[in-house]
């Protein structure tokens, strides 16, 4: 290899220490091996790749969108030629994957190397042959150099899994899976140093752990004020991020974008639900569009805590921040945002009172979804529990808006109810009403004990403080250490 290709040290880079620790491993165990990384567009897997590997020789080699298998090939070849001073590489034809593979390996057969194909759905066109001859050439080319790492990367969970991780070409073969989670709120805390733990919140809230989205928010007077900027002008960067988004996860496929934008309609929706709206019925086809999604973490299915998960209570919702931000209100003003109607004022297409209802319920869900977080608060993770909403055909015929966002039936014989609550100002007394009502619905059939829990991310007046009806309340000082 003639030319060196390591990567300087990021010194803004933060988190991912046990990923870190992990990859690390692999890379000092003297054996080959074949590393799969997989997660959502924008949540970092490139940047982890080149500061965990920056001081070995990393050969990334990436594919694009929608080009022939021909072409990815020449472009990996012009890479290649690209890193070892060769430049008559980038005029070799190939026939097939092996002939690539086997030029890598002539420049990569000793030595501490890397090699690092991302995007590997694009590389592959979506087909079995990349991975299938790469079986071959790792068999009889790669593994021999122990100092060798094979990354594949890609940002369709789907393809990942169904095609390279599931592939028996690849069957334990030194392989080593890793499922890249956005940044947490501790880490995004780090990230967002400067600004408050309110902020940081809604920050979080928004736009989720993607660390991509959290550097554009970085350096804004404001989360919200960043918000508007990146979303409501004409040339803003969430303006267009959906549809990149959905074509590196799903082949830009639109039946998938109508299942979420149908969801951010809904709020939430049963199968049967998507499957009148998609047009569809609800067997093989409808089945493949949403297990598909919940791969992608973009969708999420839920069901009363003290039913299967099979359960015909079923319901689905958004889960990726970003998007439902996008479809509840960016999509609905792009008309507006191409005519440039926010250009001067981006904040005028969404107002403080909106952004507030959404930060709610987009709390709701993070809380949902970090139950576990909230037994540890709480002090009983050690003990067995079920978390999860509860409602109920009973109740929501009596109450059609009746849902308790949370609670944990807990085998100590206590039922752990929790009132979720995001707003500007502290929760006073007239939320013991709306907590009695739901309560009264709620079927306490083994007589456990209620305790009753207020996540309120400004705390309580001082009326509910002298007189106390919750016997913990949690703040953002509990959520945000």
């Amino acid at each position: 290899m003639q030319k060196s290709i390591k990567h300087n040290n990021n010194q803004s880079f933060i988190g991912r220490l046990k990923e870190r620790k992990d990859l690390l491993t692999l890379a000092e165990n003297n054996e080959a091996s074949i590393v799969m990384i997989y997660g959502r567009r924008r949540v970092g897997k490139t940047e982890l790749i080149e500061q965990t590997f920056r001081d070995r020789h990393l050969l990334k080699f990436e594919g694009i969108e929608d080009a022939s298998p021909e072409v990815q090939r020449s472009l990996v070849m012009r890479k290649l030629a690209e890193y070892t001073d060769e430049p008559l590489l980038k005029n070799i034809k190939t026939d097939c994957w092996l002939d690539v593979f086997d030029y890598i390996h002539r420049y990569t057969s000793t030595g501490i190397f890397t090699i690092y194909f991302e995007e590997v759905q694009w590389l592959a066109s979506y087909e079995d042959n990349f991975v299938n001859e790469l079986k071959h050439a790792w068999d009889n080319q790669f593994r021999h150099n122990p100092k060798l790492l094979l990354i594949l990367c890609g940002s369709s969970p789907s393809f990942m899994i169904k095609q390279v991780i599931r592939s028996k070409s690849l069957y334990n073969r030194s392989q080593h899976e890793l499922h890249l989670q956005p940044f947490s709120l501790q880490e995004t805390q780090e990230f967002l140093s400067k600004k408050s733990k309110r902020e940081v919140m809604n920050a979080y809230l928004s736009v989720g752990g993607m660390p991509e989205y959290l550097k554009r928010l970085k350096n804004a007077s404001s989360i919200y004020m960043g918000i508007c900027q990146l979303s409501f002008k004409s040339k803003g960067y969430f303006v267009n991020e959906c549809d990149k988004i959905f074509i590196s996860s799903l082949s830009g496929d639109g039946q998938y974008k109508k299942v979420v934008e149908f969801l951010s309609d809904k709020r939430f929706a049963t199968r049967e639900q998507i499957a009148v709206h998609l047009r569809m019925k609800t067997g093989g086809r409808l089945s493949d569009i949403l297990s598909e999604l919940e791969l992608c973490h973009f969708i999420q299915k839920y069901t009363p805590y003290n039913t299967t998960p099979n359960s015909t209570m079923a319901r689905y919702r958004i889960a990726d921040h970003y998007l439902q931000f996008y479809f509840r209100f960016i999509k609905p003003r792009l008309a507006e945002i191409a005519a440039g109607q926010f250009e001067e004022h981006p904040n005028n297409a969404l107002t403080l009172d909106e952004y507030q209802q959404y930060l709610a319920y987009s709390f709701e869900r993070y809380c949902q979804s970090n139950s576990h977080q909230i037994a540890k608060i709480l002090g009983f993770s050690g003990i067995r529990y079920k978390a999860g909403s509860y409602y109920s055909r009973t109740t929501n015929a009596q109450d059609k808006g009746f849902q308790i966002d949370l609670l944990f039936d807990r085998d100590d014989h206590v039922i752990t109810l929790c009132e979720i609550k995001y707003s500007r100002n502290k929760v006073n007394r007239t939320i013991i009403d709306e907590v009695e009502r739901k309560l009264a619905l709620f079927p306490n059939k083994k007589k456990k004990t209620i305790q009753r829990v207020l996540i309120s991310i400004d705390g309580v007046e001082n009326a509910l403080i002298s007189d106390p009806y919750f016997d913990r309340i949690i703040t953002i000082e509990d959520l945000i250490v």
